[in-house]
């Protein structure tokens, strides 16, 4: 996913303090770049990034977490919302 692309999601997601902090650094880790636009979309949904304390490593730790969670859901075939 192109740093762009990153940083429209925070934007239309209401994190703009994110997008300025973290679009880029996430952009630069690769963790992102073969990963579902959706599953993404979701996960930054699902979770509330209420404080400005966020790091880069936390935040990718929490969409393992999150990714990880929603691969086990569909290999089970659940299709309610993880949170």
């Amino acid at each position: 996913m192109e740093r762009e692309q990153i940083e429209e999601l925070f934007e239309e997601s209401g994190y703009h303090a994110l997008n300025s902090k973290l679009a880029y650094k996430v952009w630069l880790t690769g963790v992102w770049d073969e990963e579902d636009e959706d599953k993404i979309e979701a996960f930054i949904d699902a979770y509330s990034f209420e404080g400005e304390g966020i790091v880069t490593d936390d935040f990718l730790y929490h969409y393992r977490i999150f990714a990880y969670i929603h691969e086990k859901n569909e290999c089970l075939g659940f299709q309610r919302e993880i949170f």
